[in-house]
C-alpha cells in the first residue's frame, strides 16, 4: 500500500470514529485536541459494556482501529507525523503513526484502554507524545 492510500485509509477511518461516536454514543467528535476527553469517557464506556459482554473479535479490531486513527489524525493536525504499515512480524502487522523517529501504535493503545484498564487517559497519552514532539 502507498503511503498516500494509507493515509488516505486513516483519514477515513478517523471519520468512521467520528460517525460512530455519534451514532452509537451521540458524542460528538471533530478531530480536536479538545475533543479528547470525550473519546476518554466514550472509550471508558465500552469498556464497561466489554466487561459485562465480550464484544466480537471483529468488532474490537475495528473499534480499535478507528479510534487509533483518530487519536492520530489528532496527533498529525498539532505536529504532523505519518502513517507507517509495519511488517516486521509478517503474522502480525499493524499500522502505526511515526512521528521524529518515534512509533506511536494508537490502535494498540485503544485495545489496552477497553480490555485492560479503562481509567487510562488516551487525552493524556496524546497530550504528552505531543508535548514531547514538540521539544
Amino acid at each position: 500500500m502507498k503511503p498516500t492510500e494509507l493515509s488516505e485509509l486513516m483519514l477515513q477511518s478517523a471519520k468512521d470514529a467520528v460517525s460512530y461516536a455519534l451514532e452509537d454514543h451521540q458524542v460528538t467528535l471533530d478531530l480536536s485536541l479538545e475533543s479528547l476527553p470525550l473519546v476518554d469517557v466514550l472509550l471508558s464506556s465500552v469498556a464497561h459494556q466489554q466487561q459485562k459482554q465480550r464484544l466480537s473479535d471483529e468488532h474490537m479490531f475495528a473499534l480499535c482501529n478507528i479510534f487509533g486513527a483518530y487519536l492520530g489524525q489528532v496527533f498529525i493536525s498539532v505536529v504532523g507525523g505519518e502513517w507507517v504499515h509495519q511488517t516486521g512480524d509478517e503474522s502480525a502487522p499493524y499500522v502505526s503513526l511515526n512521528y521524529n523517529n518515534k512509533e506511536f501504535p494508537l490502535a494498540s493503545l485503544v485495545y489496552h484502554k477497553v480490555t485492560k484498564n479503562p481509567d487510562l487517559s488516551v487525552n493524556e497519552y496524546i497530550r504528552q507524545a505531543i508535548s514531547n514532539a514538540m521539544q
